[in-house]
C-alpha cells in the first residue's frame, strides 16, 4: 500500500477529473439544438446545424474532452488499486471497458461535425442526415461497454473499498439504465437513438461519477487506516 499522502493526492486528481469530465460532457451535450432531430426530416435538420454550427462544434469538442477525463479518473482509480489490493483486476477490466466507451464517443463527436461542416457546406440534406445518424448510433452502440464499465466499475471499487453503498447503487441504476438504451432503434418517438431515452440514460452516469467524485477522497482515508 503506497503512503497516505501519495493515495490523498491521487485521489484528488481523480476528483478533478471526474467533476471536470462530467461538467464538460453536460455542457456538450446541452448544446446541442432540441430541434436538430432526425425525425424532422433531413432538409430541417441540416438548416438547423447550419444555424447553430459554431455552438455545435463547441459541443463536440467539450464531449470528447468529458470523455478523454473519464479515462483519466478511471486511470486513477486503477492507480489507487495496485496489485494484491482486491478489487485491483475488475478496475483494469472496468478502465478498459472506459476507453473503448469513449472511443466510441469521440467517433460519434467526429461524425457529428461532419454533419455540421456538411450543412455549413451545403452538401445534400440526406448525407448531412447519414453523418448526424452515425453520431447518434455510435452513442447506442457505446451502451455494451458503458454496461461493462460501469459494472466492473461498480464491483471493483467496493471490494477496493474505494465506494460507499449508496454510491454503488446509482451505479447499478447507470448499468441498469444502459440496458435499456440498446433498444433505442426507432424511427420516430421517444426510443429514437437521438430521442429523450438515449438523450436521458447517460445522466445516470453523470450522477454515479459526480457521486464517486464527491466522497472517493474520504474512502481513500477512511481504507488507509482501516490498513493500517
Amino acid at each position: 500500500m503506497r503512503p497516505q499522502s501519495e493515495e490523498t493526492a491521487w485521489s484528488r486528481w481523480g476528483v478533478a477529473a471526474g467533476v471536470l469530465g462530467m461538467l464538460s460532457w453536460v455542457a456538450g451535450v446541452a448544446m446541442i439544438p432540441l430541434d436538430a432531430k432526425l425525425q424532422s426530416g433531413a432538409v430541417h435538420l441540416a438548416q438547423v446545424l447550419r444555424e447553430h454550427a459554431p455552438q455545435l462544434y463547441v459541443a463536440a469538442l467539450l464531449a470528447v474532452l468529458g470523455g478523454v477525463l473519464l479515462v483519466a479518473m478511471f486511470a486513477v482509480l486503477v492507480r489507487l488499486t495496485p496489485e494484491g489490493i482486491a478489487g485491483c483486476g475488475l478496475l483494469r477490466v472496468a478502465l478498459a471497458g472506459c476507453v473503448i466507451t469513449q472511443t466510441l464517443v469521440a467517433t460519434g463527436a467526429a461524425a457529428g461535425l461532419v454533419a455540421v461542416h456538411s450543412a455549413v457546406a451545403d452538401v445534400a440534406p440526406e448525407l448531412t442526415a447519414l453523418a448526424w445518424r452515425g453520431l447518434w448510433l455510435s452513442f447506442l452502440a457505446s451502451a455494451v461497454p458503458t454496461l461493462l464499465f460501469t459494472v466492473t466499475g461498480v464491483l471493483g471499487l467496493e471490494r477496493a473499498r474505494l465506494s460507499p453503498r449508496w454510491v454503488s447503487i446509482l451505479g447499478w441504476i447507470s448499468a441498469a439504465a444502459h440496458v435499456v438504451v440498446m433498444f433505442t432503434v426507432d424511427q420516430r418517438g421517444a426510443f429514437t437513438p437521438d430521442g429523450p431515452a438515449g438523450a436521458l440514460v447517460p445522466v445516470t452516469t453523470v450522477l454515479w461519477i459526480l457521486a464517486l467524485s464527491a466522497t472517493l477522497p474520504a474512502q481513500v482515508r477512511r481504507r488507509s487506516r482501516l490498513v493500517s
